[in-house]
C-alpha cells in the first residue's frame, strides 16, 4: 500500500534515459539525446523541485554527474529484475530528501511500473505519471512541450482556452 501524498514533500522528477546517447562521457542531462528525454527534462526542471535521471545501468543519476555511454535496456530484464531495479533506484534517491518525496515519473511504461514498485516498497506515495495513457514518443513530446510552463500559450492569446 502506498502512503498518503504529503503536500510539503518535494516533487522529484525521474526522467527516463534513452537509447540515443552521445558516444563519449558527458553530464547525464546531456548524454541522452532523444527528443523525448530532452522534452521530459525541460518539463521536469520547470515543474518539480528536483530532477534525477533514471538509467538502467546507473540507477538514479544527478543531472550534472558525468557518466559513460552504455548499452542496456530495462526491456531485456524479466519482471523480477525490473522490480529489483525499481527498488534499488528509488532507494538511491531517498537519502537526498528529508521528507517523503512525491515522485513524478517521466519515463516509459516499463520504467514507470518498476519505479512505482520501488516507491511502494519504500512506503512512498504513488508516483505521479503525467504522461500515462499517451502512447508513442511523438505524442508524448508534443504533450510535454505544450505543458512545460514557459511553453504554454498565454490565456489572453487563446481566448481563455488551453
Amino acid at each position: 500500500m502506498f502512503t498518503e501524498k504529503k503536500p510539503s514533500g518535494p516533487r522529484v522528477a525521474l526522467v527516463g534515459c534513452s537509447a540515443s546517447k552521445l558516444q563519449h562521457s558527458a553530464p547525464a542531462r546531456k548524454l541522452y539525446t532523444s527528443a523525448l528525454c530532452r522534452a521530459a527534462y525541460n518539463y521536469a526542471e520547470k515543474t518539480c523541485d528536483a530532477v534525477l535521471i533514471v538509467s538502467t545501468f546507473y540507477g538514479a543519476v544527478a543531472p550534472k554527474a558525468v557518466i559513460r555511454p552504455y548499452d542496456r535496456s530495462l526491456r531485456l530484464y524479466n519482471k523480477r529484475e525490473r522490480k529489483d531495479w525499481g527498488v534499488r533506484t528509488v532507494g538511491q534517491l531517498l537519502p537526498s530528501f528529508k521528507l517523503p518525496s512525491q515522485l513524478v515519473v517521466l519515463a516509459g511504461k516499463l520504467y514507470a511500473g518498476a519505479l512505482a514498485h520501488g516507491a511502494h516498497w519504500h512506503n512512498l506515495p504513488r508516483p505521479e505519471e503525467p504522461m500515462r495513457g499517451i502512447a508513442g514518443c511523438g505524442p508524448q513530446v508534443k504533450w510535454l512541450r505544450a505543458n512545460t510552463p514557459a511553453n504554454r500559450t498565454d490565456e489572453r492569446d487563446s481566448g481563455g482556452k488551453r
